[in-house]
């Protein structure tokens, strides 16, 4: 019989459902999580075209557009037809996408550091290097 004390899949999973039952707090976004990856996305790729986006966030284009329409609406981002392909439209964000984008990160990393908090940067690197071993 298996020592329990060092089953590595048994603390795997129990680590996975706990991740899951503390997921990060979106009560200061008001929009689902699709738009924050989809404003996510345009940030690290300026100007990007709606079919890039599409293979980007795995949706089918009527998804998009519809995300799209929404993100625009709320000023989040501008739609612009390409010059060059006037079939290509070409999404970048605004201003105000920009700072929910920034909001978003610190956000996130308030998030990491919170959870992370119990190791020291060199059990961090241990607990990745082990689990990339084991992935």
């Amino acid at each position: 019989m298996m020592n329990r004390e060092n089953d590595v899949i048994l603390a795997a999973l129990k680590l996975s459902r706990a991740m899951r039952r503390c997921p990060p707090d979106r009560r200061e976004f008001a929009f689902p999580p699709a738009a924050g990856r989809l404003l996510e996305c345009v940030a690290a790729n300026s100007n990007v075209s709606s079919r890039e986006l599409c293979e980007m966030l795995d949706v089918r284009p009527s998804s998009l557009s519809e995300m799209l329409a929404r993100a625009e609406s709320e000023g989040w981002v501008t739609r612009t037809v390409d010059e060059d392909d006037r079939r290509i439209q070409r999404v970048t964000l605004s201003e105000k996408g920009r700072e929910i984008v920034t909001r978003m990160r610190e956000a996130r990393e308030a998030d990491y550091a919170r959870k992370t908090a119990c190791f020291t940067e060199e059990e961090k690197a241990a607990f990745c290097s082990l689990c990339n071993r084991l992935s």
